[in-house]
């Protein structure tokens, strides 16, 4: 398994919240007042990492596209150790619940499907603490298998994720520490909307989908702590602002419509996730001296979000760097989508 930072802090072992506090409200702020945390991470939450194994073992099981991408395809290789020695009855308990998952809920979309997304934010708000789903509202089926993996997955696997998930915290402090105040004010500005008070929720987990990283509805944001091309990375620090600018997504979404509408056109559905790439990607790349955005390292612009790079850069950019008003790149933005 991943997990070469192992040496947590005694206050990180003993807190399943951890709060990284940085100068991100300062200016606003009273001198004595302590300055906002930028992130809020929940590093202990057992059903929601038991409930992502399963479902990123399912997918693998079921033969899913995306079960081989970086972030989930050692996920099977983990599962194995786990089970190596077990008698056949653990086994088959085990694979058993797997199998369940990957009939049911890992056939469905970990973003998307609402009610996946539901049942992922149920047992996110679960306490670390949480010794069983009473109370909890999830399909039948889904239930029984957690319920069955759970003493296997408290046993096997689950210390091991568990520190990986607090390591993965200790590991990006110092970016956050050093360079987050400046690219929450950077976004901030670009959207022109507010963070959360109290520091925007990220829940880690040992596995979550194939992208190492997700956001959905309900500020539920999950990143994985075994992928380990996030971890302890300037191109982690800057997921962890692309996946909370997400949510801005219906205010986002309403401020493209009414440029939209004022030029007479339609603008692509992609737009809008392009603009975040773009935009974290900026923030980033502005307050991280040599910092290569993550949309360039992975090849992003070089798939279908590849037609709206030169847009961006010629109508966005100049207002993301102040040379430019909001209201006059979202309009050179339409124009771009206004038939010749």
């Amino acid at each position: 398994m991943r997990t070469s930072d192992r040496h947590c802090s005694a206050l990180l072992v003993a807190c399943t919240t951890i709060f990284l506090v940085v100068p991100a409200a300062r200016s606003q702020a009273p001198e004595s007042a302590p300055p906002e945390p930028i992130f809020r991470f929940e590093t202990d939450g057992f059903w929601l990492n038991l409930h992502h194994f399963l479902y990123v073992l399912g997918r693998a099981e079921s033969g899913a596209s995306d079960s081989g991408r970086d972030a989930v395809a050692k996920a099977p290789a983990d599962q194995q150790r786990g089970l190596e020695g077990l008698p056949a009855a653990e086994r088959e308990a085990w694979r058993a619940a797997v199998s369940t998952y990957a009939t049911g809920a890992s056939q469905l979309d970990a973003v998307f499907d609402e009610e996946l997304v539901a049942a992922t934010r149920a047992l996110a708000a679960l306490p670390a603490e949480a010794g069983d789903l009473e109370g909890v509202e999830l399909d039948p089926a889904w239930r029984r298998a957690l319920e069955q993996a759970a003493p296997l997955y408290r046993r096997l696997w689950w210390p091991e994720h568990r520190d990986a998930n607090r390591a993965w915290v200790v590991s990006m402090q110092p970016l956050i520490a050093e360079h987050g105040a400046e690219i929450l004010a950077f976004v901030t500005r670009a959207y022109g909307l507010p963070w959360p008070e109290g520091g925007y929720p990220i829940q880690l987990s040992g596995y979550c989908n194939w992208a190492g990283a997700y956001s959905t509805s309900g500020r539920l944001l999950v990143v994985s702590s075994l992928d380990e091309a996030i971890r302890g990375s300037t191109e982690g620090l800057e997921i962890l602002f692309h996946e909370a600018m997400h949510q801005w997504d219906d205010a986002q979404f309403q401020m493209l419509r009414a440029a939209a509408i004022a030029h007479g056109v339609r603008f692509p559905g992609g737009l809008s996730h392009a603009m975040i790439f773009f935009t974290a990607g900026e923030a980033a790349r502005t307050a991280i001296p040599g910092h290569t955005t993550y949309a360039d390292k992975y090849g992003i612009w070089q798939r279908r979000s590849g037609a709206f790079l030169p847009m961006l850069e010629r109508a966005w950019r100049p207002y993301l760097h102040g040379t430019r008003h909001r209201a006059e790149a979202l309009s050179l933005l339409m124009r771009e989508f206004v038939d010749p």
